[in-house]
């Protein structure tokens, strides 16, 4: 059996003493957080609370068997083991404790039931290995939470641990910019950033208000005496720029794959208070005050309308968003004009949408021959075709989103601003700006085409733009040097003037 090494004062041996109801381990490539979930987590649990129900899940079922379920057999002792069904993917241990082996992702669900097969027992102790991966959402997570019901007694000597369950979940992650950044890391981080004073709405807290969720992150170096002398060496050598930050160094800041990885959600995103109190005062204030709206319809897929105004330095602000699936003309259109009415918008004002809402399709109506544009025309929305360009409209909003140094921040008058900005009101927006990452190919390389999923919002963005100027940054005029064999030929010209003149 091999031996698990733990130094005083590390990060594993923190992870170990932790109690909290989510603990997450994360970081960088091999350092450890999936031999310290099966070692310090699940057989610990597995031993001490006989007769456990215990899920160890991961994105899919080759991942699974791959990566965790390896990773348990490797460590758990031999004689622990009553049975293992493979059949079942289910190991029975003699003490009565049960792990059950799982994928998240199920084939042929939709993605609001991908833990339908999860969700028909309760469990003591949940692991989820890599949660990060693009197949588990949110709802995955929040599902399973309300799974820990398990009563296991607790017979082991540590007065610290919990008397039943322990019902907690343990999840394990690299660094990413999906949900699992915005919903579970970074709230925790703004917590503890400003010593309790701010919390983020989406942060779990428990009845007296303190965080359920405690972090551990740490670089591959954290996992350095459990990895063969070559290892980390191979890592430095191979790895470079976002891929050495993200999964050597373990940053959350490091985003490969991304279509705007420029997008920062403290530099970009302003509270809505905010960006109304400057619309408001740009209308009383300014003519160049110009109202900008965006439309992308669906039926099945959300339709997404935007709501934004240019102030006269050229910057955007996205203020209002509208993004809902499933539903008619009539109710896109009342959502559209409540919107129109809470900013009092000229409802003359034509919205650049989708292309797509000027075929003569019928949309939602069996009319024949009429336009989703024709439609919404009868509650006084006028649309006008945006630009559907896709490499284009990217081009431009990298543009509006990258820092300018001689440019100043029209809510925080500093200088070294982008001038693209979104509402915190507008959070389907910002979610898909964080989980937009380019198309690859069967090799692994990037395609100049991103991946056609939940892209409703930045379709709509693309649209708000089309009539936005593109961005130009100036560059300096070129020092022209006058080459040496030119210089000589005036030099000799004026010899020859001398010597006729005084010759």
């Amino acid at each position: 059996m091999p031996t698990y090494r733990m130094t005083r004062d590390s990060l594993h041996e923190k992870f170990s003493q932790s109690r909290a109801k989510v603990q997450m381990f994360g970081g960088g490539f091999a350092n450890g957080k999936t031999a310290a979930a099966i070692v310090l987590k699940v057989l610990p649990v597995a031993r001490d609370y006989p007769g456990a129900n215990i899920l160890v899940a991961r994105a899919t079922y080759p991942k699974l068997n791959d990566t965790i379920r390896k990773e348990f057999f490797k460590w758990c002792p031999k004689h622990w083991i009553k049975s293992f069904s493979k059949a079942e993917n289910v190991c029975e241990l003699v003490n009565g404790t049960t792990i059950n082996f799982r994928y998240i992702a199920q084939q042929g669900k939709s993605a609001e039931s991908t833990t339908s097969n999860l969700l028909s027992a309760t469990y003591d102790l949940i692991v989820v290995d890599q949660i990060e991966d693009p197949e588990i959402t949110g709802k995955d997570f929040y599902d399973l939470l309300g799974r820990l019901r398990g009563m296991a007694p607790y017979v082991g000597h540590d007065p610290t641990m919990p008397r039943t369950g322990p019902r907690w979940i343990i999840v394990t992650t690299n660094p990413t910019r999906n949900w699992v950044y915005r919903e579970l890391v970074r709230p925790v981080h703004r917590y503890h950033q400003t010593g309790g004073r701010q919390r983020d709405p989406s942060l779990l807290v428990d009845e007296h208000g303190q965080p359920i969720i405690e972090l551990f992150e740490g670089s591959t170096y954290e996992n350095a005496e459990n990895l063969e002398e070559d290892f980390i060496k191979t890592l430095e050598s191979a790895y470079k720029g976002q891929m050495r930050d993200r999964f050597l160094l373990g940053k959350w800041a490091a985003y490969e794959g991304l279509v705007y990885p420029m997008f920062d959600e403290d530099i970009h995103v302003v509270p809505n208070i905010e960006m109304r109190k400057l619309y408001e005062r740009l209308k009383l204030t300014t003519a160049s005050l110009t109202v900008l709206e965006s439309y992308d319809h669906g039926i099945a897929v959300p339709s997404c309308y935007l709501f934004g105004f240019a102030d006269e330095e050229g910057n955007v602000h996205v203020m209002n968003c509208h993004y809902e699936k499933e539903m008619t003309i009539a109710d896109h259109a009342e959502a559209i004009n409540d919107i129109r009415r809470q900013n009092r918008s000229d409802r003359l004002n034509r919205i650049l949408a989708d292309p797509s809402v000027f075929r003569r399709t019928g949309s939602d109506s069996k009319t024949v021959g009429r336009t989703t544009a024709d439609m919404f025309e009868e509650y006084g929305l006028y649309m006008e075709a945006g630009n559907n360009d896709i490499i284009n409209g990217i081009h431009k909003i990298q543009q509006y989103l990258t820092i300018e140094q001689n440019h100043k921040n029209p809510y925080t008058e500093q200088w070294g601003a982008p001038r693209l900005y979104i509402s915190d009101a507008c959070e389907p927006l910002v979610s898909e700006f964080v989980e937009y990452y380019w198309m690859k190919d069967t090799t692994g390389q990037q395609m100049d085409k991103p991946v056609d999923k939940r892209n409703d919002a930045m379709d709509s963005i693309k649209y708000l733009m089309s009539r936005r100027p593109k961005l130009s940054i100036p560059l300096p005029k070129p020092h022209t040097l006058v080459p040496a064999y030119m210089k000589w030929r005036e030099f000799d010209a004026k010899q020859r003037n001398n010597s006729h003149r005084y010759g």
